[in-house]
């Protein structure tokens, strides 16, 4: 009775996957009926163009953000109070190239370095009697030094030794490190006054005057104003074209201003994120037409030619090198070789002469679609 039973089951089960098989392929064959039904019935109206090659200008237009070509910190390398210089310490303020920018308070420095001096010219008042009897020769070239030497002025160049007995004495007799302590010292007297290294202003100010500032201690931060850089992220693809010297024209998003400027580098490595190198583009302001760090340009590089080319509107192509042209009345999907992506249109080739592309975006259209072309007016 069990296997009766069993046999039953088995054949109801291969019954009942028959007939889900046949219900499905029924199904199926309806739904590619339905489908191929509407696409006969949709009816598009579309635009196209001949496919016509020829020589067209590729222009690279992109955004870059501009920086100074020299952004450095004004930092302090002695001790001592920071005093007024001839530029106010603040935020925004512009100096030229020369400006006493800071000093740093002095006084001590200097009458140390005046009591080295001192005690230096003592030194060669000593041993003048000893050169005059042991090298009368060299007599008149020590006296001239001793009296061109000035408390308050650098010191002269030391005169050279005409023998390897005479620079023995000196040596012996410590001139020689006096004199390099005192030119030492006279270097770092010059710390003390921080003088601008070119034209620029402010950014930011960390000590204020009347503030103590130690060795290394950071005072502001200065930009140089009259030599500004375009960093302009551009596409691999692209960037092959631009070389270092070309000229480009760089002007404000609404293109009311322009300047011309100079490709001065490009970057060797690319950044991951958008797969695309920086060009540096050298600019100059002008008095009616400044520039400020961190604004946004627009810079168009010199046009390249493309022979055996067309250009359609870039929204005409979709899933990135995929346009439709009409075959027979109806929808065709080809792939281009795009050789050029502009901010609205796209340079191509690929498709045979004479072919009929769309030139419009089409909404929920499928290839097999009854395409109808309208007439140009």
């Amino acid at each position: 009775m069990n296997w009766r039973k069993s046999l039953i089951t088995i054949v109801i089960l291969v019954i009942l996957f028959i007939l889900s098989a046949l219900l499905y392929m029924v199904f199926a064959g309806m739904e590619e009926q339905t489908e191929d039904k509407q696409r006969e019935e949709i009816k598009l109206f579309v635009k196209t163009d001949k496919v016509t090659y020829s020589t067209n200008q590729a222009k690279i237009v992109e955004t870059g953000r501009l920086s100074s070509q020299h952004s450095v910190d004004l930092s302090a390398e002695v001790q001592g109070e920071i005093l007024p210089g001839h530029v106010t310490l603040q935020e925004g303020t512009k100096f030229k190239k020369g400006d006493l920018l800071v000093r740093i308070f002095d006084e001590e420095a200097q009458n140390n370095l005046k009591a080295s001096k001192s005690r230096f010219l003592n030194a060669i008042a000593g041993i003048l009697p000893d050169i005059k009897i042991d090298y009368p020769g060299s007599y008149r070239k020590y006296e001239d030094f001793f009296n061109s030497v000035k408390i308050n002025e650098p010191l002269p160049p030391l005169p050279e030794a005409d023998s390897d007995a005479e620079k023995i004495f000196l040596a012996s007799r410590n001139i020689l490190n006096d004199y390099f302590s005192i030119k030492s010292s006279e270097v770092r007297l010059s710390k003390y006054a921080l003088y601008a290294p070119f034209d620029g202003s402010y950014t930011k100010v960390y000590l204020e005057p009347g503030s103590v500032a130690n060795p290394g201690s950071r005072i502001a931060s200065m930009i140089r104003t009259d030599k500004l850089e375009l960093e302009v992220p551009v596409r691999i693809d692209d960037a092959y074209w631009i070389n270092i010297g070309d000229r480009v024209q760089v002007s404000t998003k609404d293109r009311n201003i322009s300047w011309t400027g100079t490709v001065v580098r490009k970057s060797d490595f690319m950044d991951p994120a958008n797969q695309a190198i920086t060009v540096y583009i050298a600019l100059s302001p002008g008095k009616e037409k400044p520039l400020f760090q961190g604004q946004y340009l627009l810079a168009e590089f010199a046009a390249k030619t493309l022979a055996g080319s067309m250009v359609i509107p870039r929204n005409a192509v979709f899933e990135t090198n995929k346009v439709y042209i009409v075959v027979e009345g109806k929808l065709k999907k080809e792939e281009i070789e795009v050789l050029k992506t502009n901010e609205t249109s796209v340079i191509f080739s690929g498709l045979p002469p004479g072919a009929d592309i769309v030139v419009e975006p089409l909404v929920n259209a499928k290839e097999g679609f009854n395409a109808e072309i309208l007439k140009q007016p």
